[in-house]
């Protein structure tokens, strides 16, 4: 056994020692989360205006290992998404009662390419999302769920393919598919596409202004995603952002795939 592990343990230092081929990978990520789609990671929250709730979003996003070629201008690595979105009611004396939590986790390979006409970046992810409501959807005076939304069974695991190209330093535009390959419940739509663009103005040293949106098309309900703001600290680094966001289309909790969602909010993202 001890022969075996030693073995076990050359065969991948030589594997990972190697100038070309595959290593392991320190760097910031290779693809950079969309800015105005909901399943990415993040840190952060978004302050509802109209309905009196808050989203709070707790994850990262780390790639792990990397294939290097001999071109620096290429690269493929391989990571784990690991991130909850989380919905929470405000109520008087700074109370927030969490409503539903989704957990959303899997894996992923990013590669990229710099062309001579611009970046192209593709991302694929293999994920799992579940979704529950939380003591703050119930009600303790009545003994009953609020709204008259019992707890439902929400899961789904899915695959999450993305194009994305970069012609410039300002703009990128992207677009993807996702298939779902089980799901409940099983009435829900296995295929969803999405299209959308991001822009970016560096205002002054270390300070840039955006705008993102986002387009989602399902066979129940189309949904529309925006957010514009600022982002203090360098665009592709660290940072915080400080936004305007809208969403109208179907909730994106799954304690909800039933129901439209309609808001405008402020918020902040933390980027390290």
């Amino acid at each position: 056994m001890k022969k075996i592990v030693l073995l076990c343990f050359t065969l991948i230092s030589c594997v990972f020692s190697q100038k070309h081929g595959f290593q392991f990978y320190s760097g910031t990520l290779n693809f950079k989360p969309l800015v105005a789609n909901t399943f990415e990671p993040r840190l952060g929250l978004i302050w509802h205006t109209n309905d009196n709730r808050l989203r709070l979003d707790i994850g990262n996003s780390v790639d792990l290992i990397q294939f290097q070629y001999q071109s620096t201008q290429r690269l493929l690595t391989f990571g784990a998404d690991f991130f909850t979105y989380t919905l929470l009611r405000g109520e008087s004396n700074f109370h927030f009662p969490v409503d539903a939590v989704d957990y959303l986790f899997g894996f992923n390979a990013n590669y990229r390419d710099t062309l001579n006409s611009g970046i192209l970046s593709v991302r694929l992810r293999l994920s799992h999302i579940s979704a529950h409501f939380v003591d703050g959807h119930y009600d303790n005076t009545s003994a009953t769920w609020k709204e008259g939304l019992s707890p439902r069974v929400y899961s789904r695991e899915f695959f999450d393919l993305t194009l994305s190209f970069e012609p410039n330093d300002v703009l990128r535009a992207y677009t993807g598919i996702i298939y779902v390959w089980h799901i409940d419940p099983t009435t829900l739509p296995r295929l969803i596409s999405y299209l959308g663009y991001e822009t970016h103005y560096e205002a002054m040293t270390a300070t840039t202004l955006y705008a993102a949106y986002q387009f989602t098309f399902t066979a129940t309900r189309p949904r529309h995603e925006m957010q514009t703001g600022i982002k203090l600290g360098e665009w592709n680094g660290r940072g915080t952002q400080l936004f305007f966001a809208y969403h109208s289309g179907n909730s994106i909790h799954g304690e909800y795939y039933d129901r439209k969602d309609h808001y405008t909010g402020f918020g902040f993202n933390i980027h390290f």
